[in-house]
């Protein structure tokens, strides 16, 4: 179910931005990248994973969406801050917002290691995450993945009102356009 993952290198950049060129020819429109849950670095990596991202997004004018939840992942399993992350990349290219829950294990030497399951209900600390993405790029179409272990349809329509009234919140935040009397 994971992606595999790859080294942040010149070579890999430059192979990801002409598969991605590829697709947007010949879809004849913009594609949104999504950040990848990592569950594992190489050492061979010479940028960082949202100096990758944003170099990606740049070279080949396709969006960004955000998985929240992969941000969550990631700077727990690697020991990064999720909101440096996420004030790392280029808001305006943001899309489309994903949140998720995840799977909590230990790697062996006893350090935390999260999983990206899409089986578990969005974390505290993924919404509080969220509401910061929102701050900084803006309202935008949010989707929860559940793909497995589906809870109740009440539990769904209370996480989808949650991520409603986040949304709201950051609407209400907009400037506001229009002439001035």
């Amino acid at each position: 179910n994971d992606l595999l993952p790859l080294a942040y290198t010149p070579q890999s950049l430059q192979r990801v931005c002409d598969h991605i060129d590829q697709v947007q020819t010949h879809l004849g429109r913009q594609m949104l990248l999504e950040n990848p849950a990592t569950y594992v670095e190489f050492s061979s990596s010479s940028m960082t994973e949202t100096d990758f991202i944003s170099t990606v997004l740049q070279r080949t004018g396709c969006g960004l969406l955000l998985d929240v939840n992969n941000v969550f992942v990631n700077c727990t399993n690697h020991n990064y801050d999720p909101y440096v992350y996420i004030q790392s990349l280029p808001h305006t290219a943001v899309g489309e917002i994903h949140l998720a829950g995840f799977a909590s294990q230990s790697d062996a030497d006893g350090a935390p290691l999260l999983i990206d399951n899409h089986g578990s209900p969005v974390a505290k600390a993924v919404w509080d995450l969220y509401e910061y993405a929102l701050a900084q790029v803006g309202p935008v179409a949010t989707l929860i993945e559940r793909d497995n272990d589906i809870p109740s349809f009440d539990t769904l329509f209370t996480e989808s009102q949650q991520a409603e009234s986040l949304l709201q919140t950051a609407i209400g935040k907009q400037p506001q356009l229009g002439h001035q009397a």
